[in-house]
């Protein structure tokens, strides 16, 4: 089993989590993306945010939520995500950049459009009361 590393920031505004769907995939994804090598985790998070979704993090802000492993989805059923979540305070306008094709903000329907670990943190969240979903 291989093991892909990532992070990814859980924000949450009016009871809805903020997910991206990238070009070319079907499935929505928490915001965030895998660490390079020898980079820490916070520093992955502040970059990877930065090229998403145009805004910067406040580094002292940043607090670790949970981590998550799951299936990487459109990836190999050998392949699993390693999903560190983080909370943490920003600065700027959320917007589509770089690789991001679609921005929603997922309450109900995260069952049926987010990938596997996006479900995880979505429920994580729910069970926190942070979201309200219906069937968690």
């Amino acid at each position: 089993m291989e093991l892909i590393r990532s992070v990814a920031w859980l924000h949450v505004e009016n009871g809805k989590v903020l997910c991206v769907r990238t070009k070319g995939k079907d499935k929505f994804y928490i915001p965030g993306g895998k660490i390079d090598q020898g980079e820490s985790a916070k520093a992955a998070l502040i970059r990877e945010i930065q090229e998403e979704l145009g805004v910067s993090l406040d580094e002292n802000s940043i607090v670790p939520a949970t981590t998550i492993v799951a299936a990487a989805h459109g990836f190999s059923s050998d392949q699993k995500v390693e999903m560190q979540c983080f909370y943490a305070q920003y600065r700027g306008v959320i917007a589509k950049h770089s690789e991001i094709e679609e921005i929603r903000w997922v309450q109900d329907d995260f069952p049926l459009i987010c990938a596997p670990a996006a479900q995880m943190a979505i429920t994580f969240l729910a069970q926190l009361d942070k979201i309200s979903v219906g069937q968690v």
